[in-house]
């Protein structure tokens, strides 16, 4: 379920400003509770607004709308703070009169500050050389009281003359009297900001789909910045799988409005489209009507082809432009843009069929190790156990699967050490302990030469580190040991407690987290003891068991 959606008033540093917080998502079903909020304001002649939008998760097309709209009447100055990158574009064209700031404190600031009906004022421009007597005329007569008639003295010509005479044509409603020649240069200069904007942009998400892992996240990155590129209210990526195309990532839009849509390959007529590979409209595009009637129902204005080296992976449908009809400008970005991702995805999949291929090998390592070692059984309960520590400790997101993947296949190096070692009843000798010492390092170097991460590898071989030094093959210590392998130093110990060896039966979950807390800041990272203790106690109380729990390695997100 989406988050709930959360409007509250707030603390405002400033008795002229008002602050209101908002939290969870702001989409179709909140458009009427954010017109009745600017109503409210307008009756209590609340002139000056600030939204705290740390926590917001979602802007929907609609809602956004509704914002612009009301900061364009002139009667409430709007601000915002703390919005992501995303939500800022979406919200801000050149002629926004919403006010944003990265902090609640530098919103309050700026309003207070700013008249109603003022819009939100750009970063100045930097003097000409000179100082301001150098200005261009108009600019000098809209910053100063108009002197008695006389002949004005020559004025600097100023590359961006034009962009300063039509704003000083514009009136502060937004509208523009009759525009001087020089204003097709303001023109010029904007479409030309307009495009270092999107090519950096699209530089920017190259590495930015590079470093993603996942197509979800990949897919829901694209739809975003279509959304704020491109000035349209919402976006739809339609996958396409077994001949049909199915919604597997939205933005701008409910996903009950969205939920069951399919259309079939053979409606879409792909074979023409993947010749021309163009981006349509709803109303002018080579389907028939029972492709432009659903699409319609979307809201959708727009329609685009997901290709990959000639094959069709998917569909891009736009919802309606916020302000008109997307330029030639915006539409050749949107190819640039479609083509990156479909790339991106196309090469994500290829890596995910690649995990898939590499869990069954993992699956059988598994067996292999556990045959050959006492740990039969054991790796389900210490999988469950490394993630749900790691998600208390905020583990780093991008490495989770590597340490589960380290978690798993810790003892792999135990492979090469004889049975007759690992199951001897007897205290073993030094030589045989340096046989066993070896197994982190054997570890390790198998999983490189498997092409496991290094990540993954470093765990392996330091998993039998202790935090006083005491630990193997490096006698690391402290912090100098890797997080995921102090992690699964307590989780393993603790499991090898409840388990029966030859030399001492088992005990219980409370004698076992007994034993590892009297060893805490010896063996063992205190703090990670402490985040364990909780999650074992919490589960005695609850009387679950995550050793019933099946863990599967590729659910990890």
């Amino acid at each position: 379920m989406p988050p709930k959606t959360v409007i509250e008033k707030a603390p405002s540093p400033s008795p002229d400003v008002t602050v209101f917080k908002i939290s969870g998502t702001l989409g179709f079903h909140e458009k009427e509770t954010l017109e009745k909020l600017f109503g409210e304001c307008k009756k209590r002649r609340l002139h000056r607004v600030v939204f705290d939008v740390q926590g917001l998760t979602s802007l929907g097309g609609g809602c956004a709308n509704i914002i612009r709209a009301a900061a364009a009447t002139g009667e409430i100055v709007v601000g915002f703070a703390g919005a992501k990158k995303t939500v800022l574009k979406f919200l801000q064209d050149t002629d926004s009169r919403i006010h944003l700031s990265d902090t609640v404190a530098d919103a309050v600031a700026q309003l207070s500050g700013a008249a109603p009906g003022a819009a939100a004022e750009s970063p100045p421009e930097a003097e000409p050389a000179g100082g301001p007597e150098r200005r261009s005329a108009p600019a000098a007569a809209a910053a100063a009281p108009k002197p008695a008639p006389q002949k004005p003295a020559p004025a600097a010509p100023r590359p961006d003359a034009g962009r300063v005479a039509a704003a000083a044509h514009r009136h502060p409603t937004g509208a523009t009297e009759a525009v001087p020649p020089a204003a097709s240069v303001a023109g010029s200069d904007r479409d030309l900001q307009r495009r270092i904007v999107q090519y950096n942009t699209l530089f920017s998400l190259n590495a930015e789909f590079a470093r993603l892992r996942e197509r979800r996240s990949l897919i829901d990155q694209f739809l975003l910045t279509a959304i704020a590129q491109a000035g349209v209210e919402s976006a739809i990526f339609l996958e396409f799988n077994r001949g049909y195309f199915v919604p597997t990532g939205f933005k701008g839009i409910e996903a009950n409005e969205v939920r069951g849509f399919v259309l079939a390959g053979e409606q879409l007529k792909l074979d023409e489209w993947r010749r021309t590979g163009e981006i349509y409209t709803i109303d002018d595009n080579p389907f028939g009507d029972d492709v432009k009637a659903p699409l319609l129902s979307l809201g959708c204005a727009y329609v685009a082809p997901f290709i990959v080296h000639g094959a069709f992976r998917g569909v891009v449908l736009l919802g309606n432009p916020i302000k008109s009809d997307l330029d030639a400008t915006t539409l050749d970005f949107l190819k640039i843009l479609i083509n990156q991702a479909a790339l991106a995805f196309e090469s994500m999949a290829r890596f995910e069929e690649e995990n898939e291929r590499t869990l069954g090998l993992v699956q059988t390592l598994i067996a292999l190790i556990e045959e050959n070692t006492l740990a039969r059984g054991n790796s389900n309960l210490i999988s469950n156990y490394v993630y749900l520590v790691a998600k208390a400790v905020h583990y780093d997101e991008e490495h989770v699967k590597d340490l589960m993947y380290g978690t798993v296949l810790r003892d792999i190096g135990m492979i090469k050490v004889s049975d007759l070692i690992v199951r001897s009843p007897r205290e073993l000798v030094p030589e045989e302990w340096e046989i066993i010492k070896r197994h982190p390092i054997d570890g390790a170097e198998m999983l490189r030469k498997m092409r496991f991460s290094e990540h993954a590898a470093g765990i392996v071989a330091a998993h039998h580190e202790r935090f006083n030094g005491e630990g193997y093959p490096h006698g690391l210590q402290g912090h100098d040991i890797p997080l995921g392998a102090r992690i699964v130093s307590v989780v393993e110990s603790f499991a090898a407690m409840l388990q029966v060896r030859p030399t001492r039966p088992a005990l219980s979950n409370e004698e076992a987290l007994n034993t590892l807390k009297e060893n805490w800041g010896m063996r063992y990272d205190p703090d990670l003891v402490r985040k364990f203790g909780e999650i074992v106690e919490n589960e005695i109380r609850a009387g679950e068991s995550v050793a019933e729990r099946k863990f599967e390695l590729f659910s990890v997100k």
